[in-house]
């Protein structure tokens, strides 16, 4: 075997983050490992690649104990790690960043890197397995998809022997994600031990020869995946019965417009109207990349409009600044929680505050007493853990993260809120609660603009669902006609059959 702990306890002051975990990754075979945000996965991850030292248990690689394991005696030993957030150099290029700490040399004494040969590397590992990106592009530039491929290539190029992929599928498409486990099939089969952490069980058992449930640090479940169910693996998550997908409401619709986008253009975005009225979701359906995300942002504010026009509550809103749209009742959860959502440097607290006009006091002095009590409310609302208003959002898991940020919007006065990817790398129970979050505040009228790459998702939450491709909106129908067989062929530029299409499916000629 590779890898193999035994024993391993971890803790961070008073707390047990991994508490007598035991667990070997085997050569051709791929080890799930399944658990609710916070459960210790991360901790797991990092254990094994030598990034943290555990208190007690020992760490053996080709079945002989190792004293004083290390991340680089890791990585020489061949352990290559997809860590759940990215670690690019975002001013560096792709090829610069996949081959850093490795780079090929050329000219007298190997003095000057050979950009051509990183770039050649580049590209035969991408066509190899499916992962194609510019070498050229800087990371920075970079859609959240592109960058996951990057860190794949990075651990590719690295000849790993043992992969540990750390939420690898959360910010891809469906057919970024299908690519990605044909990948992990071609490393087992050539021998590679994998270990795969993910939310969503069909990956995970369209995927794993082995499952191991995590809950707060403790290994509740391990064994082949063919001997176990979704359900069974799912009740190990949670530690009880799995809250389902909320239902949408039923009941007379509220006429007023509270979000108007006509004709709508920008940079990567072609003439989109969209109209949302008050309490009700319109989703949008589409491969990652078709436009989403310069929807969102010119609608926010952060994107320049080169053409059309934006309307909250009928307030005209296209040259507003982005305070101003926000004043005017405009929410924004963005896609990439790290980058543009959160703050890690800052506490719970402070991240709630972040962008509220009645956060100081009279001489502008962040009233800290103050924001420490809201927080602890909110904190209790929406189950945030740590419940310390003070701990750094840096320290919080995936889904403890999202949770701040979706209620940070959610806890102000809104019309309209732009949701995109809300329980993407979250777990079942975290999903599930920041669902039914966005459900009471559309009861309650809010206006709710929603992308997801779960089309599960879209389905339960939406009232309507549109779908983009090539930045612009080529249809729109009720949700009980946005079926797999509707949507698919419309996602990837296509018609859907004539079987599939109606009076209440309208495309918009191309």
């Amino acid at each position: 075997m590779p890898l193999a702990l035994d024993r391993v306890h971890k803790r961070y002051g008073a707390v047990k983050v991994l508490e007598d975990v035991s667990l070997a990754l085997s050569p051709g075979r791929i080890r799930a490992l399944v658990g609710e945000n916070g459960a210790g996965k991360s901790t797991l991850v990092k254990v094994a690649c030598g990034l943290v030292a555990p208190d007690e248990g020992e760490v053996s690689f080709d079945e002989a104990k190792v004293t004083g394991w290390s991340a680089s005696e890791a990585t020489q030993r061949g352990v290559g790690v997809v860590h759940q957030h990215f670690t690019l150099v975002d001013t560096l290029s792709v090829a610069d960043n996949v081959v850093l700490g490795r780079e090929p040399r050329r000219g007298p004494f190997g003095l000057l890197i050979d950009r051509d040969a990183a770039r050649a590397r580049v590209k035969k590992l991408g066509a190899e397995f499916g992962l194609e990106v510019d070498p050229d592009r800087a990371a920075g530039e970079l859609t959240v998809g592109e960058r996951q491929r990057v860190e794949l290539i990075r651990v590719l190029d690295g000849g790993a022997r043992c992969v540990l992929l750390d939420e690898p599928t959360a910010v891809l498409s469906p057919k970024e994600i299908r690519a990605l486990l044909e990948v992990l099939r071609s490393l087992a089969k050539g021998g590679a031990a994998l270990m795969f952490i993910s939310h969503k069980l069909d990956e995970v058992f369209a995927i794993a020869d082995d499952i191991t449930v995590l809950r707060r640090g403790r290994i509740v479940l391990d064994a082949p995946a063919r001997e176990l169910s979704k359900d069974e693996v799912a009740r190990a998550v949670v530690g009880g019965e799995v809250p389902s997908l909320v239902s949408r409401r039923k009941g007379e619709r509220d006429d007023r417009v509270a979000l108007s986008v006509q004709s709508l253009a920008c940079d990567g975005l072609r003439s989109v109207s969209v109209e949302l009225r008050r309490g009700e979701v319109l989703g949008i359906a589409g491969v990652e990349g078709n436009g989403q995300r310069p929807l969102f942002e010119a609608i926010a504010g952060t994107r320049a409009i080169t053409a059309g026009s934006v309307s909250i509550d009928g307030a005209d809103v296209t040259r507003a600044s982005t305070l101003q749209r926000r004043r005017a009742g405009l929410g924004f959860v963005p896609e990439d929680r790290e980058q543009t959502g959160l703050c890690g440097a800052l506490s719970i607290a402070e991240n709630l505050a972040l962008g509220a006009t009645n956060a100081a006091d009279g001489d502008g002095v962040l009233a800290r007493d103050e924001l420490r009590q809201k927080a602890l409310a909110v904190i209790e609302r929406y189950d945030v853990r740590p419940r310390d208003p003070d701990a750094l959002v840096v320290e919080l898991s995936g889904g403890n993260a999202q949770k701040v940020l979706v209620a940070r919007e959610l806890e102000r006065k809104l019309s309209v809120l732009l949701l995109a990817q809300p329980t993407r790398g979250v777990d079942l129970g975290a999903a599930a609660a920041i669902r039914q979050h966005v459900i009471d505040a559309r009861d309650k009228g809010l206006a709710v603009l929603l992308v997801s790459s779960e089309l599960d998702e879209l389905r339960a939450l939406s009232d309507r669902v549109a779908v983009m491709f090539n930045g612009e909106i080529v249809a729109e129908m009720p949700v009980e006609r946005a079926s797999d067989e509707a949507l698919g062929p419309l996602m990837i530029g296509a018609r859907p059959s004539h079987s599939n299409t109606g009076a209440d499916i309208q495309t918009v000629p191309p």
